[in-house]
């Protein structure tokens, strides 16, 4: 009889082995792997005469999502902020031509005014199409240079939507860090492919606040200080009179002075909202359903100021952060008070997507 190879034996006790593994395994209470998500909530709290209000805490604040209270974490400046991933996406359409000229000079006022020290910034255009000047970077140099690139396209064009589209999964990538997107540019999309929808729920999914400076290509167009003969956008005719859009609107954060003791944010649930809201102001609705803001512009001094303003609300803000007790999939209403009695106002994001939406 022929003896057995010599690795028999071995694979047998190594498959004993296995198997006793497999038996204790099976013993062990099963772990799955189901993570909390920390729903951030950035606030802005001033007095009656647009001040901020400092000194907050997480005692100050009540935050309800869907009716149901939930326990808070308030980060400010003082307590630690986390650092500022932004996106800049500029229009450059031929009509934004003058508007350009502008922005090419605010480059060197992102760095130390809006993103500080630990954050970083990155610059998008669109036009017909989308295109990268500028990955995230904290270099003051890089982010100047890439705007001061800016160059006018496709006369008309003005894939925002798409564009941000594009933007939210970049700062998807950046994880501990405060998402903000700044959009340059007119008040409505032009043409992109991405539907308004998908791109509002894009947002509060991954906690994107959207901040936008706007302008009327038409008006801005005359306070240039170029020749105006050499300087008009690509595609324009001088005869337009009658034909220009109408300026951009007013901020939407503004509420009735007569505010009740408890002070609070509390909008529709998102369909409902985008069904309020005017579509055709992409901007508009984009900043009502994030938390931002719009912040019109006309002159190069002006959109100097909205940058300092833009910086000055992001370092002095609170941000909200909890794990809903509630989990069911589907948009989540936020409703947020201020335990002080006073005049105050507040802006916030009024909800966000929560389970399979993610």
């Amino acid at each position: 009889m022929h003896s057995p190879p010599p690795f028999l034996p071995l694979l047998g006790r190594l498959g004993l082995l296995t198997g006793v593994m497999f038996l204790l395994a099976s013993a062990q209470p099963q772990k799955f792997d189901v993570q909390s998500r920390l729903v951030q909530v950035p606030v802005l709290v001033t007095d009656a005469k647009g001040n901020t209000l400092d000194g907050l805490d997480t005692a100050d604040f009540q935050l309800l999502d869907n009716g149901q209270p939930q326990k808070l974490i308030v980060d400010s400046l003082g307590s630690g902020l986390a650092p500022i991933s932004l996106v800049i996406a500029v229009q450059t359409s031929g009509i934004s031509a003058p508007v350009l000229e502008k922005v090419r000079k605010i480059g060197a006022m992102i760095q130390p005014l809006i993103i500080g020290e630990r954050g970083c910034a990155a610059v998008v255009t669109f036009s017909e199409k989308v295109d990268w000047l500028q990955e995230c970077t904290n270099s003051n140099d890089a982010i100047d240079a890439a705007l001061s690139r800016l160059k006018p396209a496709e006369p008309r064009a003005g894939r925002m939507l798409d564009a941000v589209s594009e933007a939210v999964g970049r700062l998807n990538t950046r994880p501990n860090s405060r998402h903000v997107l700044l959009l340059i540019s007119e008040s409505k999309d032009r043409g992109s492919e991405t539907s308004l929808e998908a791109v509002a729920r894009m947002c509060e999914s991954s906690a994107v606040s959207v901040y936008a400076f706007t302008y009327s290509a038409f008006v801005t167009g005359f306070t240039t200080k170029s020749n105006p003969i050499t300087r008009l956008p690509i595609g324009m005719r001088r005869s337009t009179l009658g034909r220009h859009e109408p300026a951009s609107p007013p901020t939407l954060d503004r509420q009735p002075r007569s505010t009740p003791p408890e002070q609070r944010v509390d909008v529709l649930a998102a369909g409902e909202e985008l069904a309020r809201l005017d579509k055709s102001n992409t901007a508009q609705v984009l900043t009502t359903l994030t938390g931002g803001t719009i912040m019109p512009f006309t002159r190069q001094a002006a959109l100097e100021e909205v940058v300092q303003k833009l910086g000055s609300e992001l370092q002095t803000q609170y941000v909200l952060s909890f794990t809903p007790e509630d989990r069911t999939p589907g948009y989540h209403r936020i409703e947020l008070k201020l335990k002080r009695e006073g005049d105050f106002l507040l802006r916030a994001r009024p909800g966000y997507w929560a389970g399979a939406a993610q």
